[in-house]
């Protein structure tokens, strides 16, 4: 009904998850069957709750990083518009792309149910589009992971954190690489380059709190390792 354009709806979607709206996604999606029925929504709403596919709705929220919440005094003092705005403005690298955006879908459904080779096609039809797009580029690095290809993951997520085309305008693909750059340096024993790069993604600005958490859990195993690694 506002006539956003597809990066603007994805934005507000996006930050309907991250805020725990989960549902929101699936019925904006189903209301598309609505506008071509003609039965009033008192007579579709049971087909369109009954069109939302819970498995593979599962699966997406496997994949989702939600947002801390809110505490009442902070929510009274920003108007909805405020706080969509604010939520908006977190993600500004999306394409408002209609293919590009379910390509990366598709490759982040694909990395939830580690088919390293499905994702990893759909993250690079992106990139001949977008070759500098930051989340395809993070998903490639996740499939690296995936494949134990520390070398690669290194290259990518150290592209993404450092130099012209770091993820700056993306908290999240810009903390978790550093995260994941501080595991592959810490299963090769260069303790401090992993502490340096946990630190790193505590002081990204607009973190998710679960890469947050994962930096700082990263930083007490290194505390725990080092007096049992000095001579």
């Amino acid at each position: 009904m506002k006539r956003t354009s597809p990066s603007e709806r994805e934005a507000a979607l996006a930050a309907d998850d991250t805020s725990g709206y989960v549902l929101v996604r699936p019925v904006f999606v189903a209301l598309a069957g609505f506008e071509k029925s003609e039965p009033s929504m008192r007579f579709y709403f049971p087909d369109l709750v009954r069109s939302i596919d819970v498995q593979a709705e599962q699966k997406r929220l496997a994949g989702i990083t939600f947002a801390p919440a809110e505490t009442r005094a902070e929510a009274a003092e920003l108007s909805d518009e405020d706080v969509v705005r604010t939520r908006r403005s977190k993600v500004t690298t999306i394409p408002d792309d209609q293919e590009a955006l379910a390509q990366l879908t598709e490759g982040e459904r694909r990395i939830a149910e580690r088919n390293a080779r499905a994702a990893e096609q759909a993250f690079k039809s992106v990139l001949v589009k977008y070759p500098d797009q930051p989340r395809a580029w993070y998903g490639l690095g996740l499939v690296a992971l995936l494949d134990h290809d520390g070398e690669r993951a290194k290259d990518i997520f150290g592209r993404l954190t450092s130099g012209e085309h770091a993820a700056t305008q993306d908290p999240m693909v810009l903390a978790w690489s550093h995260v994941y750059l501080g595991v592959v340096y810490e299963d090769e024993g260069k303790l401090e380059r992993s502490k340096a790069e946990y630190q790193a993604a505590l002081a990204v600005h607009g973190a998710p709190v679960q890469a947050q958490k994962a930096a700082q859990k990263g930083l007490g195993e290194l505390d725990l390792r080092r007096p049992e690694e000095r001579p």
